[in-house]
């Protein structure tokens, strides 16, 4: 009776400290559950962010040559001198063509008083002849400083864009000018509404400009003083808006902004500063999906939780019985004290232990795929980068084309949007060396061909890093191996030179192939900052980068070994006398002849 007694206190012993723990069980599930999905979202809104950042700086910075080009012409300059008739008509044509060869959205020139003298659309209702904006800072500027650039409103169009300015002076340094291009920012901002991401630019105002969002354009974050109202109605930036303001926020890391005429919702608020001075691009992220994270993790601690205590009662009683049955094995083992006895203990030892070894060999197994699938995906994000951002490009490019009518100008963007396409498929079948050891399909590859196609899907931004690429490469060099296993050892160590050479003043990348030892030496040297000697050993590891946090995932290099060695060929890193750095690739030569690519 004593006995039956004491194990219903232990059980309900047992009951009331799992009720205790319970709570406390539920919150840091929930909090951890939070924190992980917190981080993860924040993990992915850094990077989108900064591949927004990079598409805005790339959609102004092409234009940034644009006016310093008008004001060095022969023409435009002499403008500023006579004004014949003649000669207005032959400039406006220059400018017209500009615009169209360029794809900006209005170029035009102004006097030193302000007046337009000449404009690409004057010939449209709209035309900017004759109009004078020497109340817009862009023009100021300008006459101030030499350059300016301004976000607005269009006074006589009505129309949002980026405007871009350059002092002019006449052919005898008499008269001065301002020569304008305006950048038109819309399709950036239709983009982003067709990735349904809560995306937005502000300016130094704290006003935002561009959002993927319609409803949250030209409203303003925080309060506006009075000077800054002052400023706003005598430059005229948004002719004809009421600005009004958006959201609330307890700090800069949490908004609470309206997704519809009655709901409003909160966002955590990642933003990055922009090269224009107090632009920031914005990227929010949603609350409502980390809450129900941490109520889906609380709910699996719960069940956790119950298995668990299930598991002590079933093991208390498992315990229980096995103690009684130890007394009746002891009683026997007492009475029958023999050797078939001991071999049977011996046995289920052994088959105890051979089981554990099994479950460890399971669960090691499991942990290689897992380890694998997730280099898989690691890589499958890094390969993709480079044609993904070349396609956008293209398909950018054949929208301004398509809106102009130069259908000639699309086919020639389309098609190569299709050839990065055939490549990105190439390289997800490729990518299947990470979970088994797939054949390589060797065949005749011409290496210098291969070497002028990756310059031209990166020839775009090479133009705006304004790299110089040295290159000295045969008419013909085969190799034996297969088209997107070759771009893709090209494309990781070209974008990586590119990268080095980022921050230089003079950035230059040296590509030399030439014949070795029965096959073709590729050499990619930079003059970045190089690397130290005792990284170059760790240079091929998976998931090392010498680059800064956020920058790159360490994968390129590691990707660029495995692909070389499965082409029979070597990869090694050198440190240049000159400083920079050199990745030097051999490959086996090819007698037969090449396919075509």
């Amino acid at each position: 009776m004593q006995k039956a007694d004491r194990s219903v206190w232990e059980l309900r012993r047992i009951w009331l400290v799992g009720f205790l723990l319970l709570p406390f069980l539920l919150l840091a599930g929930g909090w951890l559950g939070f924190n992980h999905a917190r981080e993860q979202a924040l993990q992915q809104a850094d990077e989108r962010l900064t591949l927004y950042a990079s598409s805005f700086e790339g959609a102004i910075n092409r234009y940034d040559y644009l006016p310093w080009l008008i004001a060095q012409t022969p023409d435009v300059r002499r403008l500023l001198d006579q004004r014949a008739p003649e000669l207005i008509e032959r400039v406006n044509e220059f400018l017209l063509e500009t615009r169209n060869t360029s794809l900006a959205d209005e170029v035009y020139l102004m006097d030193a008083e302000g007046l337009t003298l000449v404009s690409s659309n004057f010939r449209t209702a709209e035309s900017f002849v004759g109009n004078n904006y020497r109340f817009r800072p862009y023009f100021t500027d300008a006459i101030r400083t030499g350059r300016g650039e301004f976000f607005a409103i269009g006074t006589t169009t009505g129309l949002p864009g980026y405007f871009l300015s350059q002092e002019v002076f006449s052919l005898n340094d008499q008269q001065r000018g301002v020569a304008v291009v305006k950048v038109d920012l819309e399709p950036l901002q239709a983009d982003w509404q067709s990735a349904a991401e809560k995306v937005f630019v502000s300016d130094t105002n704290h006003i935002i400009v561009l959002s993927s969002h319609p409803e949250w354009k030209y409203r303003y974050l925080e309060p506006l003083t009075d000077q800054q109202l002052d400023d706003l109605e005598r430059n005229r930036q948004f002719d004809g808006i009421t600005l009004s303001p958006l959201g609330s926020h307890n700090d800069a890391a949490l908004l609470h902004m309206p997704v519809s005429d009655t709901e409003s919702e909160r966002f955590l608020n990642r933003s990055l500063e922009l090269s224009r001075p107090g632009w920031r691009i914005h990227y929010l992220v949603p609350l409502e999906p980390l809450y129900r994270f941490a109520a889906l993790t609380t709910g699996v601690v719960l069940i956790l939780y119950i298995l668990c205590l299930t598991a002590v009662l079933w093991m208390r009683e498992r315990s229980r019985r096995a103690h009684a049955a130890l007394q009746a094995e002891q009683r026997l083992r007492n009475l029958n004290d023999t050797l078939e006895d001991q071999v049977i203990e011996r046995t289920a030892e052994l088959e105890k232990r051979t089981s554990e070894l099994q479950r460890i060999q399971r669960e090691l197994v499991q942990s290689e795929k897992l380890a694998a699938l997730g280099i898989m995906a690691a890589g499958l994000s890094h390969e993709l980068n480079q044609p993904l951002t070349a396609v956008r490009t293209y398909a950018a490019s054949g929208r301004k084309l398509l809106a102009r009518g130069l259908i000639d100008q699309v086919d020639t963007a389309l098609d190569k949007i299709m050839t990065l396409t055939s490549r990105m498929s190439d390289i997800t079948s490729q990518l299947k060396v990470f979970v088994r050891q797939a054949p390589i399909q060797k065949q005749p590859v011409d290496w210098a061909a291969r070497i002028d196609f990756v310059l031209d899907m990166l020839e775009h931004r090479i133009t705006q890093q304004q790299v110089r690429i040295d290159t000295k490469i045969p008419a013909q060099a085969l190799i034996r191996g297969d088209d997107a296993r070759i771009e893709q050892i090209l494309v990781n160590l070209i974008g990586n030179a590119l990268d080095a050479v980022a921050q230089q003043s003079e950035p230059q990348v040296t590509i030399r192939l030439s014949d070795q030892n029965h096959g073709w030496c590729l050499q990619v040297e930079d003059n970045g900052p190089g690397f130290a000697k005792e990284q170059i050993k760790h240079l091929f590891e998976p998931f090392y980068s010498t680059k800064n946090v956020g920058q790159g995932m360490g994968l390129g290099l590691f990707i660029c070994y495995g692909l070389v060695q499965d082409l029979g060929g070597n990869i090694r890193a050198e440190i240049p006398d000159g400083g920079g750095a050199r990745f030097v690739v051999w490959l086996p030569g090819s007698d037969e002849k090449a396919t075509a690519a």
